[in-house]
């Protein structure tokens, strides 16, 4: 079945230079929002026209409530509100999904690119097996668990250059430049609108040859920045965990992660 995953972040998204317009709280959000939009339905656009089935989307960023749902087609469903992970659901995701693709990602904290950091201010690098990831990295690693491939990540250019250096044949498209952690060449919507579509339409029609990540006996360490959190974590700057997938790993940081949150209020 031609079905897929859709993971969605904004600071990667066409336009988006600075995190005052990735904050919902923040006045220029909505530039922000109009420009995920924008790539989003440029993306599920292409998807269909390649012959796509079934497209499910997860609305990773901020509180996950950023989709228009009213601006979806017939065969889009979204996950909104980001319900966390477990180790039997990994954000909807599952076997029977053809490809994932990341769409609006960057790349990972101390890259110095643009908007670089790895998934909240609190988290200071991630690994799996020693291997320095951030988010690219962590969402490719539990659609391996389940044995889809990561066939498309839409970014800045360094995203997209972190994306095919760690997962070799990943499609990339790159809607800006990185030039500094807030300063980027942004091209314009409408030939970014171009190449997502057609990119989208390709990897339907000929998938790349790309091979699900999969990391075997998972070991995922988060090392925290000093502050508040770190301190409430209890675990000194950094947690190590192990699973049996990485889905489990993931689901059990963000357990202790939202306990954490939940002992500090």
């Amino acid at each position: 079945m031609k079905k897929y995953m859709i993971r969605c972040d904004i600071e990667g998204v066409s336009g988006v230079v600075s995190y005052e317009q990735a904050d919902p709280s923040r006045p220029e959000f909505g530039f922000g929002k109009r420009m995920f939009m924008g790539d989003l339905l440029a993306v599920v656009a292409g998807l269909n026209e390649g012959g796509a089935e079934e497209i499910v989307i997860y609305d990773e960023h901020f509180h996950g409530r950023n989709i228009d749902l009213d601006a979806l087609p017939g065969n889009v469903s979204a996950i909104c509100g980001k319900p966390p992970y477990r180790a039997d659901w990994a954000g909807g995701l599952d076997d029977s999904f053809a490809g994932l693709i990341l769409l609006g990602f960057h790349s990972m904290r101390g890259t110095g690119e643009l908007l670089h950091h790895s998934y909240e201010p609190d988290i200071r690098a991630i690994s799996l097996n020693g291997v320095a990831v951030g988010e690219i990295g962590v969402e490719a690693a539990i659609a391996g668990d389940w044995g889809v491939p990561l066939v498309l990540v839409t970014a800045d250019s360094a995203g997209v250059r972190e994306a095919q250096t760690l997962i070799p044949g990943v499609r990339g498209v790159a809607v800006k430049n990185s030039l500094s952690a807030e300063g980027g060449e942004c091209l314009s919507v409408a030939k970014t609108s171009v190449m997502l579509r057609d990119a989208a339409r390709e990897i339907v029609k000929n998938p790349p040859a790309v091979k699900p990540w999969k990391v075997e006996s998972p070991e995922l360490t988060v090392r925290f920045n000093p502050g508040p959190y770190a301190d409430a974590f209890g675990s000194g700057d950094r947690v190590t965990i192990t699973g049996s997938t990485v889905t489990a790993c993931w689901a059990e940081y963000w357990r202790r992660k939202l306990a954490t949150f939940e002992a500090m209020k």
